[in-house]
């Protein structure tokens, strides 16, 4: 079987763009999250990445620790979890700087990669990449190869579903879509995996394995606690964050139960 790459964002559950500015909710519950994915990964042997905020990984080196101390990779998702559009090259590159530095000190092992919040790095921006590579990571995953995307304004059309080298030494894993009559469409990560019936990210994993390509899957800490506080958000936020969040765990027991994952830096190595 192929070994696909399994990632997490771990994030606080009101830490979303369309959340963060709610100052009335800040209960953080994070741990609980994380806990119940490292036992869940455990019980499988797997190994994935976790891409960690760089600020929630200070209030809680605790929970880095515990992330390493399983034998996972814990990777860059920026410092302050602010979308890469929004930054110029500068304020990007002091946020990625930060963010490893940050979990370098905890962790005491050299991160490889990053992810930008919200997969916002575009065909706008793409400058962020060689900052990435200057900054001495090995690999990036946040281009998001989509033509449609429902909810944000992340993603990059016209990149290739499987990983590449995107610039000169650094790879590429990019987020898994769904190629359906020229348009790629997303599909298994996130939202999408708890939106889409399991059978359409079965079919679509299992699509690109038979090609030969790898997939790279995504899911938040916070889908896997169906029980954090619920806030009044607008269409479509509400459905993207909320819509069948009770069920991201036992589909994903048995994501990983039809396919073989492994982490990014697995992959690279």
């Amino acid at each position: 079987m192929v070994n696909n790459i399994l990632s997490f964002d771990v994030e606080e559950w009101n830490s979303s763009f369309y959340l963060d500015k709610d100052a009335s909710v800040k209960e953080s519950r994070v741990g609980l999250s994380i806990n119940k994915i490292l036992e869940i990964l455990s019980s499988k042997d797997i190994k994935a990445t976790f891409f960690v905020v760089g600020k929630l990984a200070e209030q809680n080196e605790d929970i880095v620790k515990m992330i390493d101390a399983a034998g996972h990779e814990v990777a860059s998702h920026g410092y302050a979890h602010l979308p890469v559009t929004t930054l110029s090259p500068e304020e990007f590159r002091r946020d990625l700087k930060q963010s490893i530095a940050v979990l370098e000190k905890i962790t005491n092992k050299k991160v490889l990669g990053y992810r930008a919040p919200g997969y916002t790095i575009t065909r706008n921006n793409l400058w962020a990449i060689d900052i990435i590579r200057e900054c001495g990571l090995r690999y990036d995953s946040s281009i998001y190869p989509v033509s449609l995307r429902v909810f944000t304004s992340g993603g990059a059309a016209g990149f290739q579903q499987g990983e590449f080298m995107i610039s000169k030494d650094l790879k590429e894993f990019p987020l898994i879509t769904a190629d359906v009559l020229g348009v790629k469409l997303p599909v298994a990560t996130t939202s999408y995996f708890r939106i889409f019936p399991y059978l359409v990210t079965k079919w679509a994993i299992k699509r690109l394995n038979q090609q030969g390509m790898r997939t790279c899957l995504n899911f938040h800490s916070w889908e896997f606690d169906p029980e954090h506080p619920k806030v009044k958000l607008p269409f479509p936020q509400n459905v993207k964050h909320y819509f069948n969040l009770s069920k991201t765990e036992p589909r994903f027991k048995q994501l990983i139960s039809d396919f073989d994952f492994i982490s990014c830096r697995e992959a690279i190595e």
